[in-house]
């Protein structure tokens, strides 16, 4: 038996019939849609999809990933449905208020997982509580709670706990410090890193963090504007580089590839740049294919606001995820070369007025990471790194 969903994306702001997913039980295809294909301003819903009539496989890479369950969302899914599901099940089980990007799945005329599942700002304690007791792997946990939490999840990457939440009748996403394996206050350096990125020129969306007493205490949450929904709420076409680079998840993958993508796209390269360089000054080691992004603006993929930047202390070393001409220790000279800056297009003069903006922005990290509630050791812990950043930028 073959199930049949309908597939929309969004084009010049209104939503379209883009094709037809057909799935069986053990795999799917994907086929556009006659009328889209005539279209002139169509355009592929990811490159592995190329726009040509016919089914195009779904496996063995699943080009509609951006779209499924990150890490955290796959775990809540598997919990709530008390087994281990197969990648389609999983795409098709994110909320379909909270799916990343414009693409939208239907069956039957209805949209696949709908329903009001995300919640407002005040039900976030009682999230974190129940998302704590899963990443505690707790067993005796609520169902109803589960599946609560189940229907906040959304398909941002990462394996952070997170959920989508409205704050004012906009879509925000909030990200949870862990209950284990965080250190030091990591929500109020990745908010500071938010911070000193858009103070230098770099495109980050809009976030704040609050204080949230969850069973007594006092954690730090960080809340960003989703930046794939405009201002009245249309959902914006969304790519990650992952997905850019027909890659899967888990694959670091190289600058270089990145950067071609983005020029044939037409992306601005400087900008890639320079995350690459305050990545690299930072110690943003986990900077994975997942943690970059396109949006569609107009006929181009343009680059999304930067998101997921954490520093980690200098014993962590500078081994990084996204390697640049196949070397993945890097520094801040690993991109002030000539070859570095000729792969990016960027001139020795711009690339040294932004290291010398950079100079007191991160002299000022601590102080950013300390307005978002950073503790002493936490602000401690990140010593190393930022005394090493300032001495790279001397």
């Amino acid at each position: 038996m073959t199930d049949v969903y309908e597939v929309t994306t969004v084009v010049g702001r209104k939503e379209l019939l883009a094709g037809r997913i057909y799935r069986t039980r053990t795999s799917g295809a994907f086929e556009y849609d006659s009328d889209y294909l005539r279209r002139r301003d169509a355009f592929e819903l990811a490159p592995a999809l190329g726009l040509f009539p016919g089914a195009q496989p779904l496996q063995p890479t699943n080009p509609f990933s951006d779209s499924a369950p990150d890490t955290w969302g796959r775990k809540v899914q598997n919990r709530a449905a008390g087994r281990q599901l197969d990648e389609l099940t999983l795409m098709f089980g994110v909320n379909d208020e909270g799916r990343q990007g414009a693409t939208r799945f239907w069956g039957d005329g209805a949209a696949v997982t709908s329903g009001n599942g995300v919640p407002v700002e005040a039900d976030l304690a009682d999230i974190i509580h129940v998302a704590d007791q899963i990443e505690r792997g707790e067993t005796e946990i609520d169902d109803v709670a589960v599946r609560r939490l189940f229907r906040a999840t959304g398909s941002l990457g990462g394996a952070r706990p997170k959920a989508n939440v409205k704050i004012g009748g906009d879509l925000w996403l909030a990200k949870f410090p862990k209950p284990v394996g965080d250190d030091w206050n990591v929500m109020a350096w990745e908010a500071a890193m938010l911070d000193a990125m858009g103070t230098v020129g770099i495109d980050v969306p809009q976030h704040l963090t609050k204080r949230v007493l969850v069973d007594g205490s006092e954690r730090t949450v960080l809340f960003l504007r989703r930046f794939d929904r405009t201002d009245d709420g249309v959902r914006i076409p969304y790519i990650s580089a992952m997905t850019a680079l027909e890659a899967t998840d888990g694959e670091g993958g190289d600058w270089v590839d990145v950067v071609d993508f983005a020029q044939l796209a037409g992306s601005d390269p400087t900008q890639l740049w320079r995350r690459a360089v305050f990545g690299a000054l930072v110690g943003n080691l986990d900077d994975h294919l997942r943690n970059h992004g396109f949006l569609r603006r107009g006929t181009a993929w343009a680059l999304s606001p930067a998101f997921d930047v954490n520093p980690e202390p200098v014993g962590d070393g500078n081994d990084h995820q996204l390697a640049l001409l196949g070397n993945s220790e890097l520094g801040l000279d690993s991109f002030t070369g000539k070859d570095a800056l000729d792969l990016f297009g960027v001139r020795p003069t711009v690339a040294n007025a932004f290291l010398e903006d950079l100079r007191p922005v991160v002299a000022a990290l601590p102080r950013f990471a300390a307005a978002h509630g950073a503790d002493v050791f936490s602000l401690e812990v990140m010593t190393s790194r930022l005394k090493a950043a300032e001495a790279a930028l001397s």
